[in-house]
């Protein structure tokens, strides 16, 4: 199952979580940042965002610094799944073999990592590799590898063992080893395998409708990759994470993407918009979902958009579409 290339200028959605676990552990994220040659400001804005370069990097430098203890406590933190959409709605599995399908489709929506998936009648291997002549630091297919087995092991709360891993730069690494409970063998590929009917256990944390819910905009994401980086879409891109938290200002637009007010309208004039289009772009494109896919009332949609009144909100959905809330739900 081949994964989409993404270029260097793809913007890559990183765990907030770093920055809490570093603290906790005495870890100094600064020097962390400077080693890897980051900006030392990065992680001051949310979302945080990296290049794929920039993500790697930080990769190495976290592998030098990091404890092996410390790893294992950062990979196998249960927020990560609840602050991360691509992992959250593949928590939202019947299985885990649906799970590893899904993460191998939303996962490189935060992660510059291809996830290979090849299944026999008793085995299922996931392999991860990257673009041509990248090299995967070893900090980060470690990581992904204690990720998914703890992601496993909590959402069918069963015991879930690696039949074997193999890693292009195995080492003695004990730690590792005993939070796996399998074999680390060094191989030309990294590559996890599991007995097939281990992944075929319930997950506890099935929710289909959830999922459903949540499919729409994974996948409108995963479009967006393969477009340019625009201000208009980066714009696009914070109204549609900050809307349903009631913010839609362009002061917290032009704070999330760490630019002044003026800037941003400078360089959407030049791309012939506006920040009030991309606005109601992101609004109808939003409204239209929650119409066809939720049985959401317009009182609610119209909260989840971010309008202090409904009457504003009707208004404006019969400018764009030409018809009433009700209309459009019956003609579907």
């Amino acid at each position: 199952m081949s994964s989409k290339r993404q270029n260097n200028m793809t913007n890559f959605i990183v765990d907030v979580q770093y920055k809490k676990i570093l603290d906790s552990n005495g870890y100094s994220l600064p020097m962390i940042l400077k080693k890897a040659k980051l900006p030392p400001d990065i992680f001051d804005f949310e979302p945080v965002t990296m290049k794929k370069n920039q993500y790697y990097s930080f990769c190495n430098a976290l592998g030098e610094v990091l404890s092996d203890d410390a790893l294992i406590k950062l990979a196998t933190k249960e927020s990560i799944t609840t602050s991360s959409p691509p992992i959250f709605a593949a928590s939202c599995s019947k299985d885990g073999l649906q799970c590893i399908r899904r993460l191998s489709t939303y996962k490189k929506l935060i992660g510059p990592v291809n996830w290979s998936i090849s299944e026999s009648d008793t085995e299922v291997s996931i392999s991860l590799d990257c673009d041509e002549n990248d090299i995967l630091p070893m900090f980060f297919v470690k990581s992904e590898f204690l990720f998914l087995i703890a992601l496993l092991r909590r959402s069918t709360l069963k015991d879930i063992i690696p039949k074997v891993i193999y890693m292009q730069k195995a080492k003695d690494d004990t730690l590792f080893s005993e939070y796996s409970k399998c074999n680390i063998i060094s191989g030309a590929d990294n590559a996890i395998v599991f007995v097939k009917s281990d992944l075929e256990k319930p997950f506890i944390s099935e929710n289909s409708s959830l999922f459903e819910y949540m499919e729409p905009e994974l996948n409108k994401r995963l479009s967006d990759l393969e477009l340019d980086e625009s201000v208009s879409g980066k714009v696009r891109t914070v109204l549609s994470e900050i809307l349903s938290g009631g913010n839609s200002s362009i002061d917290e637009v032009a704070k999330k993407l760490n630019i002044s007010k003026r800037n941003l309208q400078r360089k959407l004039q030049e791309e012939n918009t506006s920040f009030q289009k991309q606005l109601n772009s992101v609004r109808k494109s939003l409204a239209i979902h929650y119409i066809k896919n939720t049985n959401f009332s317009a009182e609610e949609i119209a909260f989840l958009l971010s309008y202090s009144e409904i009457n504003s909100f009707q208004r404006a959905f019969k400018i764009w579409t030409g018809k009433t809330v009700l209309q459009y739900r019956q003609n579907l």
